[in-house]
């Protein structure tokens, strides 16, 4: 991009503190991503200094000059120079004009015409100073552009470390994280290590109780097995159960009723006060002498000499569980 895309008043505007405050970011990075444009500022940062040495500002520009851009030393040190250069230029010319008048009063005389070969030439004079004055600006301009420069790298510096510092941070989060996350690792695999232990004890405690236990006396009966079959529902018809001494579980096998039920739940229920004293999980039917059947077992302590229910529920297909009917027992011991 030249030079002349640039908006010289839009840039004038900047050095003077005008411009919005997103086209002035906007502008700041140019100033330091862009060469091209940061030679464009640079000519019209001089322009604006000579007008203001000049006399040439005025109404809200010169205002603008004095309470934004004087602010910064460095651009106040540019002022300063160009003024200096100014009044350099100044006194040349008055230097000039001095001796332009003495030598128009040497010219009275009869030496004349060999002061005027002996005198410097003014065309010269004025080429001598002007390519003084250049060498001067030149020089200045340098000085300021290098002062510039260091100022963009102290400031790409600054920013650096900024970001330097800034990754080191991260770093140290991204540490700590790690090591929290090791130690929850370490503690999961301890606490996974100690419930495998407890289960193994458990385990092996349950094996000893089985062990412990007493072993059936010869003729006593450890389970003790019936049939409760649907036509002995109604009142009056209930079947009795003679448990054996000694049983230490009770076996029955219901027959079904004809259903399409493909699964089924049993729940014990003491008639006396509707308790529910032990339920079935999920249960498959078998092949009975009339149909379906259903078997379950159950600790015989749950039993004790009255009448129980034993309510049967067809699960349907949706999961649904409806109670199908209920098979009272009397116990007798």
């Amino acid at each position: 991009m030249s030079e002349a895309t640039y908006n010289e008043q839009a840039m004038a505007d900047y050095l003077l503190g005008c411009l919005p405050g997103a086209e002035a970011e906007r502008y700041d990075e140019l100033s330091v991503a862009d060469d091209e444009f940061v030679a464009a500022l640079s000519a019209c940062e001089r322009d604006l200094v000579d007008a203001y040495v000049q006399g040439e500002l005025a109404g809200r520009a010169l205002e603008q000059f004095r309470l934004h851009y004087l602010v910064s030393p460095l651009r106040r040190d540019k002022v300063a120079f160009a003024k200096a250069l100014q009044a350099c230029a100044e006194r040349g010319a008055a230097d000039v004009r001095s001796k332009d008048a003495t030598d128009g009063a040497l010219r009275q005389g009869w030496f004349a015409a060999l002061s005027t070969f002996l005198a410097p030439r003014p065309a010269l004079q004025w080429g001598l100073a002007a390519g003084v004055l250049i060498l001067l600006v030149a020089g200045g301009w340098f000085m300021i552009d290098n002062l510039r420069l260091r100022q963009q790298m102290s400031q790409a510096q600054i920013r650096r470390d900024e970001l330097q510092q800034r990754e080191q941070a991260l770093q140290q989060q991204l540490e700590a994280e790690h090591a929290a996350n090791s130690r929850a690792e370490q503690e999961l695999a301890q606490v996974r290590a100690e419930r495998e232990r407890l289960d193994q004890e458990l385990k092996q405690q349950n094996g000893q109780e089985r062990t412990t236990q007493p072993p059936s006396l010869p003729g006593q009966t450890s389970i003790a097995s019936f049939i409760l079959t649907p036509g002995l529902r109604g009142v009056g018809q209930i079947q009795i159960l003679s448990i054996p001494p000694g049983s230490r579980r009770v076996a029955l096998q219901l027959n079904l009723e004809p259903n399409d039920y493909q699964a089924y739940r049993m729940a014990l229920i003491d008639q006396s006060n509707h308790q529910t004293l032990w339920q079935s999980g999920r249960l498959s039917a078998h092949s009975g002498d009339s149909g379906k059947a259903v078997s379950v077992n159950f600790s015989s302590g749950l039993l004790k000499p009255q009448t129980y229910v034993i309510q049967v529920s067809g699960v349907s297909a949706n999961g649904k569980i409806e109670v199908m009917s209920d098979y009272p027992f009397k116990v007798v011991k």
